[in-house]
């Protein structure tokens, strides 16, 4: 994957060529350039669940409420108030009347209504952040209504985030977009959406080229304050080599895959500051506890031998200076999580190899580890293979490393439970604990792992109990049982909560990390 230096020279020559596309005008600004290595494949709020899809997506359509680096909690946005009802079912919501989509089309809460059934009528990954909607009605022009199934206490959060983004109706339908129960069939509009917006935010989708590029342009009919960018291009750049070479030459603005190794170079540069951020994206292993599938892997006990032989202090060093390690899946900073833990302490070979004595295979066996081929937060998860793989060989676990590409059936086979073994990522879906319960026996990431409800129904149970919960005192407590049961016994472990290190232009303001958006690329400018 790494480019020789001669290819190096190669880009810095032709970079900015291929950047910046025809149209441009000479009275055009200087667009903004951002380097990524993608994970995103589609830009439809609908199914877009990855992990840099809402640096486009968020600032490409608004939702009823949003974070703000200044808030921790959400913030309206197309919502100007709501109203709860006193069994914390029932949300109704007074939508602001000034707002207007890029097509000139007003916002009405007839667009909310048809955004919220078809995000959860399509069945995709985006769906399951509105399982809990039962209906949603019009009250009138500028108000909606929602009836959950149960009080959620994270429900205000959860809008704030992509799948809840609203859309232009009247274009959407246009493309063949439908809201009701047939959507998942009969809805076409993704293609449509890929390529091109129907939002109301500061931008426009001007362009999408997988493997190549993505072109924003500032939307002249926003509502809100104006961006300072007409036009930012965000480049695929996937070699973390090239980005550094990109951004020290000053062909590109923003690069945001460099390891710490890339970064020591750019030490003492007179044209870029490293921002350093602390994140919510946390890095763990899934052993799959359904025999057919995780094979050996399964073994509860082989499972609890792999938690202490991890070496969580040369991981840390791997992924860089400010990593932590979070006791459980839910991540330091949430409400509930705990201490993080000593990396040299929580590793012990004695008490793993007790562990494995205790397993089905006291002798050790042969076992692959599948990986895929992303790099969240620069670090590619193939790096993470080949150290898990040197540390358990220490208690006995030889590992062959099977590599496949996330779009090449990975990504599927993950989602639909179907790996037996492999490092992963995650980054929250919304900025409450409760996504993290996804983790929990029985829920969809459970599920990934074939955790099901049978093999811990108290601890399944605990789900409903936390969701339902809106004092966060009691909230709070209930997350820490969490914590400490699953931090001695789950399918999942956490090695890291990552850092991110951004290299930017000196010439550039407000370039801050955001746990939600990733980089807020409206408040960006020089």
């Amino acid at each position: 994957m790494k480019k020789t230096i001669a290819l190096f020279a190669m880009l810095g020559c032709l970079i900015m060529a291929a950047f910046v596309p025809a149209a441009y005008s000479a009275s055009d600004k200087t667009p903004l350039v951002i380097a990524v290595e993608p994970d995103y494949f589609t830009f439809d709020p609908g199914y877009a669940y990855e992990l840099y899809a809402p640096m486009v997506i968020g600032v490409v359509y608004d939702n009823l409420f949003e974070f703000v680096p200044e808030s921790d909690s959400p913030v309206p946005q197309l919502a100007e108030s709501y109203k709860v009802s006193a069994d914390g079912k029932v949300y109704t919501f007074s939508l602001r009347k000034n707002a207007k989509f890029a097509s000139g089309n007003p916002v009405t809460a007839d667009d909310v209504k048809f955004s919220f059934d078809r995000a959860k009528h399509l069945k995709s990954n985006a769906s399951a952040l509105l399982k809990g909607v039962k209906s949603t009605k019009v009250i009138g022009k500028y108000t909606f209504q929602v009836t959950l199934n149960k009080a959620d206490s994270a429900f205000i959060a959860k809008t704030t985030s992509t799948s809840y983004a609203v859309l232009d109706s009247e274009i959407v339908k246009e493309q063949g977009g439908v809201s009701d129960v047939s959507a998942k069939s009969k809805d076409k509009a993704q293609n449509y959406l890929d390529r091109q917006s129907a939002g109301s935010g500061p931008y426009i989708l001007r362009s999408f080229v997988p493997d190549d590029k993505l072109v924003l342009v500032r939307n002249e009919k926003y509502w809100g304050k104006k961006p300072f960018f007409r036009t930012i291009i965000i480049q695929d750049m996937p070699d973390e080599n090239a980005q550094l070479l990109a951004v020290k030459n000053g062909d590109i603005d923003v690069a945001f895959n460099l390891s710490a190794d890339q970064l020591s170079q750019l030490k003492g540069a007179d044209n870029v500051d490293v921002i350093a951020s602390t994140t919510m994206t946390m890095g763990f292993l899934m052993m799959n506890r359904n025999p057919a599938i995780g094979k050996q892997m399964a073994d509860v006990n082989v499972q609890k031998a792999v938690r202490y032989a991890v070496d969580y202090a040369g991981l840390h060093m791997i992924i860089g200076k400010g990593a932590t390690t979070p006791q459980s899946f839910i991540q330091n900073g949430f409400l509930g999580s705990k201490e993080p833990l000593d990396p040299a302490k929580q590793t012990n070979l004695a008490k793993a190899k007790k562990f494995m004595a205790a397993s089905k295979y006291p002798d050790g066996f042969t076992a692959n580890i599948e990986v895929c081929d992303l790099a969240p937060e620069g670090i590619p998860l193939t790096l993470i293979a080949e150290k898990i793989k040197a540390d358990l060989s220490k208690i006995g676990i030889n590992l062959k490393i099977v590599q496949q590409g996330w779009g090449a059936g990975f990504g599927d086979a993950y989602r639909e439970g179907t790996i037996g073994f492999t490092p992963m990522y995650w980054g929250p879906d919304y900025f409450d604990p409760n996504t993290q319960l996804a983790f929990l026996p029985g829920q969809y990431v459970g599920h990934r792992a074939g955790w099901t409800k049978e093999l811990a129904p108290e601890l399944a149970a605990s789900y409903d109990k936390i969701v339902a919960e809106t004092d966060n005192d009691v909230r709070k407590r209930m997350i820490e049982d969490v914590v400490t049961q699953t931090a001695l016994d789950s399918p999942f472990v956490v090695y890291a909560q990552y850092p991110k290190y951004i290299a930017a232009s000196k010439s550039l303001k407000n370039i801050e990390y955001s746990n939600i958006y990733r980089l807020d690329l409206a408040v960006v400018r020089k």
